[in-house]
C-alpha cells in the first residue's frame, strides 16, 4: 500500500519533466493564438476594418507602428499567409505532442523533445553569431533555455536506461 500511495504522490508532483512539459504546452497555446490572429488577417474585411480603427488613434507613433505591421501582412499576400499558418500549426502539434507526453512521463516524448528542440540549436546559434536582430540578449535567453532543456532530459534518458539496464 506504501509504495502504491508514493507512486500516486511522484505522479501529482511538479517536476523537471512536467515544468518543460507545461512550458511546451504554453508555447503551443501562444502559438495557436498568433496563428488564429494571422489566419484572421486574410479577412479582407477585418483588414480594412483595422485600418479604419487606426485612423482612430490619436497616438502617431502607435499609429505608425500598427500601420507597419498590417502593411507588411498585406505584401505577404494569402498564399505566403496560408503556408504560414500550415507551418505554424504543424508545430503547435508538435509542442502540444511534445509537452503532452513530458506532463505523462512518456519516454519517447523525451526522445522527441531531445531531437526536436535539439535540432533548432544549430539555427539558434547561427541567428545569435551571424543574424541581424536588435534583442541579442532574448535570442541568447533561448539558446540558452533549448540547451539546458535537451541536457537535462538526455541525462533523464541516460539515468532510466541505466535503471532498465540493471538487474532488480
Amino acid at each position: 500500500m506504501r509504495a502504491n500511495l508514493s507512486g500516486q504522490e511522484s505522479n501529482r508532483r511538479i517536476d523537471g519533466l512536467r515544468l518543460i512539459g507545461l512550458f511546451k504546452i504554453g508555447k503551443a497555446l501562444l502559438l495557436v493564438a498568433t496563428t488564429y490572429g494571422l489566419y484572421q488577417l486574410l479577412n479582407p474585411d477585418l483588414v480594412e476594418h483595422l485600418h479604419d480603427w487606426l485612423n482612430t488613434l490619436t497616438d502617431t507613433f502607435e499609429r505608425r507602428l500598427l500601420e507597419r505591421a498590417l502593411d507588411w501582412f498585406d505584401s505577404l499576400g494569402a498564399a505566403r499567409i496560408g503556408g504560414i499558418v500550415v507551418v505554424t500549426s504543424l508545430y503547435t502539434a508538435v509542442l502540444l505532442t511534445e509537452g503532452v507526453g513530458l506532463w505523462l512521463r512518456k519516454t519517447w516524448a523525451e526522445w522527441l523533445t531531445v531531437i526536436a528542440t535539439g535540432s533548432l540549436i544549430p539555427f539558434e546559434l547561427w541567428q545569435l553569431f551571424f543574424g541581424n536582430h536588435h534583442q541579442p540578449l532574448a535570442v541568447l535567453g533561448a539558446t540558452v533555455l533549448n540547451v539546458a532543456i535537451v541536457s537535462y532530459l538526455a541525462l533523464q534518458l541516460r539515468r532510466g536506461r541505466r535503471a532498465r539496464s540493471q538487474p532488480p
